[in-house]
């Protein structure tokens, strides 16, 4: 009975991340025909996040299946990724930042730069933080409380982090830009 709650629920959540890639990706593409200025510009934002997406799908259809053994390398995985964000947003020279020029980020701002960066930090401990607990729930073999890691991670990095940068909570919106969440 429970592996059905747990279908049901893993079929859920991938629908809501499916709907929510589309419309994401759909209005990127608008974007992206309306601005023409930044088509030279790398997404890495994009490409992290979808990164990261694609091992949250392959960590709950690990759940799912069972194979607890691989939602823990993913665990792993996204635990070395995220050494990867602050890399990407915050280089060493600001001057040169092509996330802070899309962003509206005045690179001499130094007082905004540490603040962000903080939280960004923080958003980063917290990811390493729950996806540890993910794994270690994953190689105790229990799948109900690695499913209920899984979730809590979600609810408590990524949608909180989401809405406070993706959704316009802490950036300006910019044309073409996804913020720091994608």
């Amino acid at each position: 009975m429970k592996r059905i709650q747990y279908y049901f629920i893993g079929l859920s959540v991938l629908s809501l991340i499916g709907i929510g890639s589309f419309f994401c990706l759909h209005k990127a593409a608008i974007a992206r025909e309306m601005v023409t200025e930044h088509d030279d510009v790398a997404e890495p934002t994009q490409a992290l996040m979808g990164e990261i997406e694609q091992r949250l799908g392959n960590m709950l259809g690990g759940i799912l299946s069972g194979n607890l053994k691989y939602v823990a390398n993913e665990a792993g995985f996204l635990m070395d990724r995220s050494y990867t964000i602050n890399e990407i947003f915050f280089p060493s020279d600001p001057k040169t930042n092509e996330w802070f020029k899309r962003a509206g980020i005045d690179p001499e701002d130094s007082q905004k730069i540490i603040a962000l960066k903080e939280n960004f930090d923080m958003f980063r401990s917290g990811i390493l933080y729950k996806a540890s607990k993910v794994r270690q729930s994953a190689l105790s073999g229990d799948q109900e409380a690695t499913f209920k890691a899984f979730n809590n991670m979600i609810e408590e990095t990524c949608f909180d982090c989401h809405r406070k940068y993706r959704d316009g909570g802490g950036l300006p919106p910019q044309p073409g830009f996804h913020g720091p969440g994608y």
